[in-house]
């Protein structure tokens, strides 16, 4: 089961199991899944959702941002190892477990189609329904180009996912 290891000042504070179909809320307040008691650290900070065989990490509007892996996002698949800095603490994500059952059934010759939920997609990413994926993908924060501005977000996150 994918892991999140909370650390402040290099120390480990606590590990968060994350349960594959489940979303999990990081924050200040104390209904969250992760609570960070820091004041750098928003009430609703972000969200991590499950969505088909990734975990996908969203800024929830947070006053200070989120950083994964030295640049700053507002939505990221996350991968092993993948470093998040959210106020002063650092989270790691750990899918090792994941990956050595995905490796497994490989082995085995697994080649069934993995299904994704564009609905799910579309929730997590703020995109409407009445957007193309242009028009999303104009507005969002991700860093683009000219030349990559023709590329639509669902493309970008099966590349990330199975590419």
């Amino acid at each position: 089961m994918p892991v999140i290891a909370v650390y402040f000042n290099d120390e480990k504070i606590k590990d968060y199991s994350l349960i594959p179909g489940a979303g999990c809320n990081i924050g200040r307040k104390k209904g969250n899944d992760i609570v960070i008691d820091n004041l750098a650290v928003s009430g609703s900070h972000a969200r991590i959702e499950s969505v088909s065989t990734a975990f996908v990490l969203k800024d929830l509007e947070s006053t200070n941002g989120i950083i994964v892996n030295d640049k700053k996002i507002s939505m990221h698949i996350l991968k092993h190892n993948d470093t998040i800095l959210i106020g002063k603490h650092k989270l790691i994500f750990d899918c090792s477990d994941l990956q050595k059952i995905q490796s497994n059934e490989s082995e085995q010759g697994d080649d069934k189609t993995r299904v994704l939920n564009v609905n799910d997609l579309r929730e997590i990413a703020g995109w409407t329904k009445n957007e193309s994926p242009y028009e999303w993908y104009s507005r969002s924060n991700i860093p683009h180009t000219n030349n990559q501005k023709n590329v639509s977000f669902i493309s970008k996150v099966i590349q990330k996912i199975f590419g």
